[in-house]
């Protein structure tokens, strides 16, 4: 009788299992339609003033516990992140590597966490604010030196600086 308890219940976790599955990969496929996938770079070789860390994820940035699902958002993973000739460059390992066209980037900042990582520490993740379609979305990524974060974002803050003054009018 025992065994038929222990039987119920690796199959009733399986079925919970399936079913959060399901409904992630449904997500992912709505947001399809939604969100445009992010553009590819020609040549990582070109990626400079990199940092290592690990890629938390993208949210909404109007609701941070709104995960982006969709092209592979979502999905944790190691990454290098840097500049390339198209804007910022996120070459991950295990997941789809993206850029950030610079003038798509709306700022950059520090946070404690976001969904998927929570930090506790003021500036323990850096967070890029950026347009994919019409939507505007956070990507947060935890520096594996938070020193080198400071750095980045500092240098993400000039580039969106130079753009912005680029632009007609000074818009960003």
């Amino acid at each position: 009788m025992r065994w038929l308890a222990v039987v119920v219940l690796v199959l009733a976790l399986l079925l919970l299992w399936r079913m959060a599955f399901m409904g992630y990969r449904g997500r992912a496929l709505r947001q399809r339609q939604e969100f445009p996938r992010p553009v590819g770079a020609r040549d990582w070789k070109d990626l400079t003033d990199s940092l290592e860390g690990v890629y938390v994820s993208t949210t909404d940035a109007e609701n941070a516990l709104d995960r982006i699902a969709a092209h592979g958002l979502g999905t944790r993973s190691a990454v290098a992140l840097g500049f390339v000739p198209e804007g910022v460059g996120l070459l991950r390992e295990g997941a789809r590597s993206f850029v950030i066209p610079t003038a798509d980037i709306v700022g950059v900042g520090h946070g404690p966490g976001m969904v998927g990582k929570w930090m506790g520490k003021e500036k323990g993740l850096v967070v890029l604010r950026w347009k994919l379609g019409e939507r505007v979305v956070d990507t947060g990524i935890k520096p594996r030196h938070p020193a080198e974060g400071a750095r980045f974002a500092e240098q993400v803050e000039e580039l969106v600086r130079k753009n912005g003054q680029q632009q007609p009018g000074g818009a960003q």
